[in-house]
């Protein structure tokens, strides 16, 4: 009977345009109130210290930094301007070459969004130097940052 209780507040509170996550915590709080032996806000303190104080969190500033240094020292050019002769001979090639150096710089710098800034600058002149349509040259560039986060070692995956 509780669980049907739970159910209807649950649709209650999406019908009241509540943030989908913000409710599943709250729900999440209040059944487990209700259900766990143990008190929920000291596991709560625990786990979220025993998170951020791991020693792994040191690599998402490293990872950073290494970005930050493929840019200025000019080898993430280098990188873009290697992969352009391999792949020129696929129709939309620099589409092609925005995917591959995204890939290869997200699985060195483990950030998806430093990936996608750091290649964009490289690869941003090249739209009026081969007249590709800007929005999809922009698309593939966005969508070229996402394998930051599932090539290991990405800061997703160590957090």
């Amino acid at each position: 009977m509780q669980l049907l209780g739970f159910t209807f507040s649950l649709f209650a509170l999406i019908v009241t345009s509540m943030p989908i996550g913000a409710i599943l915590i709250l729900m999440g709080i209040i059944m487990s109130l209700f259900w766990l032996p143990v008190d929920i806000f000291g596991v709560i303190g625990i786990t979220t210290w025993e998170t951020a104080t791991n020693d792994l969190l040191i690599a998402i500033p490293l990872f950073i930094m290494m970005g930050e240094i493929m840019l200025h020292s000019g080898s993430a050019a280098s990188m873009y301007r290697a992969l352009l002769p391999w792949l020129n001979r696929l129709p939309g090639s620099l589409m092609h070459t925005n995917i591959a150096a995204c890939s290869m710089f997200a699985a060195t710098s483990g950030s998806s969004v430093a990936t996608a800034a750091t290649v964009g600058t490289i690869a941003l002149p090249e739209i009026e130097k081969r007249g590709f349509n800007e929005r999809l040259f922009l698309g593939t560039l966005a969508a070229g940052g996402t394998p930051g986060t599932l090539i290991p070692p990405s800061i997703n995956m160590i957090i």
